[in-house]
């Protein structure tokens, strides 16, 4: 019960927060990211303390990741959006090449806060922390392709 209150409250905050201070794009990034937090707290079964622990170290991970990918991107305009059959065979090597720098620098993150999610949570939660994210991944998709 506490941690449905505690989900609850979190979700209230961050939705009370962001249409508060920034835009419709910016709101819509901070329900999808209390959603995200509401259904691993709810399918981890986080207590409290894990909780409070977790998700700073969380979120954390969520920036290293955003900032080596746009690292690795670079500007949108050098990059403009092509089919690939519209690209050449060196526009298509580069992308290539970007897509595995992107999850080289993703599994070096991973590792790094592999250790930090150990300190904080058992084994087997963690090991639930990645499926779970999994799960989210495939929820939103689907409700994506439902609006469609």
């Amino acid at each position: 019960m506490k941690t449905y209150i505690l989900t609850t409250l979190t979700i209230l905050a961050f939705t009370f927060t962001a249409f508060a201070q920034k835009g419709i794009k910016s709101v819509k990034k901070e329900e999808r990211k209390a959603q995200k937090i509401a259904f691993i707290t709810e399918r981890l079964t986080l207590t409290p303390e894990e909780s409070k622990a977790l998700w700073p170290v969380y979120e954390q991970r969520e920036e290293d990741r955003k900032a080596a990918r746009k690292r690795i991107k670079g500007e949108k305009k050098d990059h403009p959006k092509k089919k690939i059959e519209e690209m050449t065979d060196a526009e298509v090597k580069m992308l290539l090449n970007k897509t595995l720098e992107r999850k080289e620098a993703d599994l070096i993150i991973d590792k790094k806060y592999n250790e930090k999610f150990l300190s904080i949570l058992p084994p087997k939660k963690v090991a639930k922390l990645y499926h779970i994210e999994r799960e989210f991944r495939k929820y939103k998709k689907e409700q994506r392709s439902l609006k469609k």
